[in-house]
């Protein structure tokens, strides 16, 4: 993903420490093997690690319990009933093992969008899971899911807190794990307490992500034309979703230089329209990809890249949008992703002298491997995550994360699954 290497057909890496110190070929017999530990990656597809640039990590105990829901029904069950009953634990569980769940995917980088935060301690709990894991994590500060007050039109700020969680835990950006603003925005909260909550967070320097364009659910709102009314609209704001807004709206997202995030398997799936991913290429914003909620999809981001495809393809032919191509696809899940949340410096390409963040996939056997890239976007799956490493350091080798005691964290992402639905008084279909 770096346009200045290529791509290589066969070819070397060298990792120093935790970067990347060269990409090429014929340089490693140069190099003192004696000294070097050798992963022979012979046969697998070398790549940058993905980026998954919107996720709720909270509910990786959910796997699926929202299978058939639209969005109005997802909103009913899970932050409805479910939400409400987290303890800081809980959070702590989900946190650690839905990171797991990204790495072993082949996540090496993910936007951990967290509003469950009902406590200070449910935050300290939330940054807890995530260090645990060793992800590469943006931790969108986000606001209590206790009552509909909260993300309904609300008219309360966020917490205070966030002051204290970017002073005391989160104060560097150059950490594994860093902080943004999971803000609710004129969809979910007036447009006072947006403007509130943009100013607290630029007064901490944060980046600020919110869901826009919700399918119908955002119709109503106007949100894009109300923020550039107000003036709030600048490159340190990430739109998620976009799917209802209009061409207009999106122009005014790429002229104010801000991001946009599609997590197109949900979209499609609980109704929201077509991902604005083709929309944005148009505009001149290249879109990242997230998984957004395991309640309905797998913890990888394979799928959204298959539906992206599927879709932008479908809607071309209706709507005459630009098409895409799988390198497309390629760049939303790494580069693209790395920028839309602000980690490009480090992360989302090969490139000398960034973070040695790096997938290794290995095709199954009985393939013929004839297009690389096409494979890794559409033909490729979790299984076929052979090795990760992330900051130098190897994460999964030969198929299996590495320093994890499986059963373990089975039984206990098991366990907080258990205490979550008898407190709420949930229970799957």
């Amino acid at each position: 993903m770096d346009d200045e290497i290529g791509i290589l057909e066969q070819a070397s890496i060298l990792i120093e420490g935790e970067t990347i110190a060269a990409v090429g070929s014929g340089f490693d017999r140069e190099i003192d093997h004696a000294n070097a530990e050798i992963i022979d990656a012979d046969g697998m597809i070398a790549l940058p690690g993905f980026v998954d640039a919107h996720r709720h990590i909270w509910q990786s105990p959910l796997t699926m319990v929202a299978a058939d829901a639209d969005l109005n029904s997802y909103f009913a069950e899970v932050p409805g009933k479910l939400a409400p009953v987290y303890s800081a634990e809980d959070l702590r569980v989900a946190n650690h093992i839905g990171a797991l769940q990204a790495l072993n995917a082949g996540i090496t980088t993910i936007f951990d969008w967290c509003h469950v935060l009902h406590t200070p301690e449910h935050a300290d709990a939330a940054i807890e899971g995530l260090r645990k894991s060793g992800i590469r994590a943006v931790f969108g500060y986000g606001f209590p899911n206790t009552e509909p007050a909260w993300s309904m039109d609300s008219e309360r700020p966020v917490p205070e807190d966030i002051r204290r969680v970017r002073r005391d835990l989160l104060s560097s950006d150059d950490g594994l794990v860093t902080m943004a603003m999971a803000a609710r925005g004129p969809e979910q909260s007036t447009l006072e307490v947006t403007k509130t909550d943009i100013a607290v967070a630029r007064d901490l320097d944060l980046l600020i992500s919110m869901h826009a364009g919700n399918g119908a659910f955002g119709l109503p709102y106007r949100s894009i034309e109300r923020m550039h009314e107000a003036g709030l609209m600048g490159p340190d704001l990430q739109y998620v979703h976009c799917n209802s807004l209009t061409d207009e709206s999106i122009r005014r997202i790429a002229d104010s230089g801000g991001r946009i995030v599609s997590t197109p398997t949900i979209e499609l799936q609980m109704q929201f329209g077509y991902p604005a991913t083709t929309r944005a290429l148009a505009a001149g914003v290249r879109p990242g990809l997230g998984v957004d909620v395991v309640t309905s999809t797998e913890p990888s981001l394979f799928p959204q890249m298959a539906a992206a495809f599927q879709a932008a393809r479908l809607q071309a032919l209706e709507r005459g949008t630009p098409s895409i191509d799988t390198r497309d696809l390629l760049r939303f899940a790494t580069l693209d992703g790395a920028a839309s949340v602000g980690q490009e410096r480090k992360t989302g390409s090969l490139s000398v002298g960034k973070q040695a963040d790096i997938l290794l996939l290995r095709p199954p056997a009985l393939t013929a491997l004839n297009d690389p890239a096409g494979f890794a976007a559409l033909g490729a799956s979790t299984s076929c995550v052979d090795t990760v490493l992330l900051a130098g350091a190897v994460r999964k080798r030969a198929g299996v994360l590495c320093g994890l005691e499986i059963d373990r964290a089975q039984a206990e992402l098991e366990a907080c699954r258990d205490r979550l639905f008898e407190t709420s008084g949930f229970r799957p279909v």
